[in-house]
């Protein structure tokens, strides 16, 4: 019996330190992976190894690793470049041009961030342990395809409600007869979020090749819709192409739908689908890093599942970052639709937010984990 209860004892004790050690290693790729991919990003912007290097040191301090800050080196960063291998893998080494870094973190006590202590390790002889996590992100060309919402809600206001317009918004013979308002409306709002977005990553070297591409529900000539406005619209418009085109066309084209009623409802399958199409397409460049931007306001209401559109996404290597705007965004789908091809989710409840999801995407881009 008594065997028994120190048997249970220890074996909980033991327990409770493996799970210690799981989430400081977790703790410890998640930081080290933000100050490699924060310090390539740097590197295509500033095309500066001490800048570069310095935000590495900075994200990492950032983050917190066993209840404290990450402290790393400028020795425990390397700046060099990422060589495609013939098993289709990249490999870090230390030539030029530089377009990688690679961030080394030890938890030990001979560096500033000490080793993690164990709870109950002295009872086997060990008091702490060492993890270590190796981390590299490089830039490359990229291949972007913002995939955005134009249905009829993108003229609504901000507040949240649906058919709850800007205040100077037509009302006759009906508001769908009218093209969002230019100021209050979310397709405004959108407009600078992009505008934005497109200022940021022309700093970027190499700067990526954008293509736009708008999407609702079909509209026929049988809908309520045209009988006021006399128009059908189609589900997806490629509006802007990836060869040929500069970022000044894709706010052109972006003003000029804004200049346009927008009628039709949610098919994000549809828009996703033309994404991919864009971004498998042949003017797609060799080893180019391929991403989607898939932007709504609403919830998808025809179409396919937009969640198992994602799996062909993922087939075909295509990161898919998402932005849901506003509280009746369809936030779970949109979550489970970047987790799953390895891109990140923001939900902007307001203006404000949304401006900052696509700046913060702008900044996030251009850098990939590539170990």
């Amino acid at each position: 019996m008594v065997f028994s209860i120190v048997l249970f004892l220890v074996t909980a004790a033991f327990s409770v330190d493996v799970a210690y050690m799981q989430l400081v290693r977790s703790e410890l790729r998640v930081a080290t992976d933000a100050a490699a991919k924060a310090a390539a990003a740097e590197l295509s912007r500033s095309q500066s190894d001490a800048d570069a290097i310095q935000k590495a040191i900075d994200v990492a301090n950032a983050n917190t690793v066993a209840g404290r800050p990450l402290a790393i080196q400028a020795s425990d960063v390397e700046i060099g470049k990422a060589e495609l291998q013939p098993d289709g893998s990249w490999e870090f080494t230390n030539g030029t041009p530089h377009t990688a870094v690679r961030v080394t973190a030890l938890m030990s006590d001979a560096n500033p961030t000490g080793s993690a202590p164990l709870f109950f390790g002295r009872l086997f002889g060990l008091r702490n342990f060492t993890p270590q996590r190796v981390s590299t992100a490089s830039y490359f060309e990229q291949e972007v395809c913002l995939v955005i919402d134009r249905s009829h809600s993108m003229c609504f206001d901000l507040t949240g409600p649906a058919w709850s317009y800007p205040p100077t918004m037509p009302t006759d013979p009906d508001e769908v007869a009218f093209p969002p308002e230019d100021v209050g409306s979310r397709w405004a709002t959108l407009e600078d979020a992009v505008d934005l977005f497109l200022t940021i990553v022309s700093g970027v070297n190499p700067a990526p090749r954008i293509s736009l591409v708008t999407w609702a529900s079909e509209m026929g000539n049988t809908t309520y819709e045209y009988t006021v406005t006399g128009e059908t619209s189609p589900a997806v418009r490629y509006e802007v192409p990836l060869s040929g085109s500069s970022y000044s066309d894709i706010s052109a084209a972006l003003t000029a739908r804004g200049n346009h009623l927008m009628i039709g409802g949610t098919n994000m399958s549809a828009g996703m689908e033309a994404g991919i199409d864009v971004l498998t397409g042949p003017d797609v460049r060799p080893n180019a890093q391929v991403t989607m931007v898939l932007m709504s306001d609403g919830q998808w209401n025809q179409g396919s599942n937009p969640v198992q559109t994602a799996n062909d996404a993922r087939k075909e290597g295509i990161i898919i970052h998402t932005v849901s705007f506003l509280d009746a965004a369809d936030q779970q789908d949109m979550q489970k639709i970047a987790t799953r091809t390895g891109g990140r989710h923001y939900h902007a409840s307001n203006r404000d937010e949304l401006i900052a999801a696509f700046e913060d995407l702008a900044r996030i881009l251009p850098a990939t984990l590539t170990d």
